[in-house]
């Protein structure tokens, strides 16, 4: 997303500190929209000059994402986390996730349950898909998220922007363990109680064996 800079008066542009006005009013934009940004050169050539114009722009990047996968028994669930760098307010809509993957009996699920989300200035909010096959699930995802956004503020909702995507990949995302836990009262206690002794069991069962790549990085017996 590209801020312009404010306009520049008739005087300012016949100055000779121009540049160096225009280059600390731009430092001190980045410091007040505080977001990720990402600076690029564009260069103009015109056929009957032979000098190129150099034009210096700054895009903003107003989210960041990441991924994980959850478990939970044997189901499985794709969680997107997007995070709001800015110091704007945004409406989320129309957010989706595709798998590219060949494998026609796996479905994604969305979980969220409202369409349309206010995420405010530095906010994180959380998207969530479970998966659901039908046969084996394919070795990889390669998956792209997209959702729609647009300043929260009525002033500013004639904008137009193109949505905001994330793609990744999950490989291998085999269960191998499965994890329970209980805690236990006393010995002759019904009940846990506040300021008791307790015991905790946790339970570890490998559930598929370790790939080659897993194998290598695992703990040995010693440690």
């Amino acid at each position: 997303m590209y801020l312009p800079s404010a306009t520049e008066s008739a005087v300012e542009k016949e100055n000779t500190i121009n540049k160096e006005v225009h280059r600390k009013k731009r430092e001190k934009q980045k410091q007040d929209n505080c977001m990720a940004t990402v600076d690029q050169k564009v260069t103009i050539d015109c056929p009957w000059s032979i000098y190129s114009t150099i034009i210096a722009l700054t895009f903003c990047l107003p989210f960041n994402a990441k991924h994980s996968l959850l478990s939970a028994g044997k189901r499985k669930y794709v969680q997107v986390c997007v995070q709001n760098l800015s110091e704007l307010c945004f409406q989320l809509s129309n957010n989706s996730l595709k798998n590219f993957a060949e494998c026609t009996d796996l479905q994604l699920v969305p979980l969220n349950l409202e369409s349309q989300q206010v995420i405010y200035s530095k906010q994180s909010i959380f998207f969530v898909w479970e998966l659901k096959w039908t046969k084996e699930h394919p070795l990889s995802l390669q998956c792209l998220f997209s959702v729609s956004f647009r300043p929260a503020t009525s002033e500013e909702q004639s904008f137009t922007l193109k949505p905001f995507t994330y793609e990744f990949q999950v490989e291998n995302f085999f269960t191998l363990y499965h994890v329970k836990t209980e805690i236990f009262p006393p010995l002759g206690a019904e009940y846990c109680k506040t300021g008791s002794l307790c015991s905790l069991e946790v339970s570890i069962t490998r559930l598929a064996d370790l790939s080659e790549v897993d194998r290598d990085e695992a703990l040995t017996e010693s440690d």
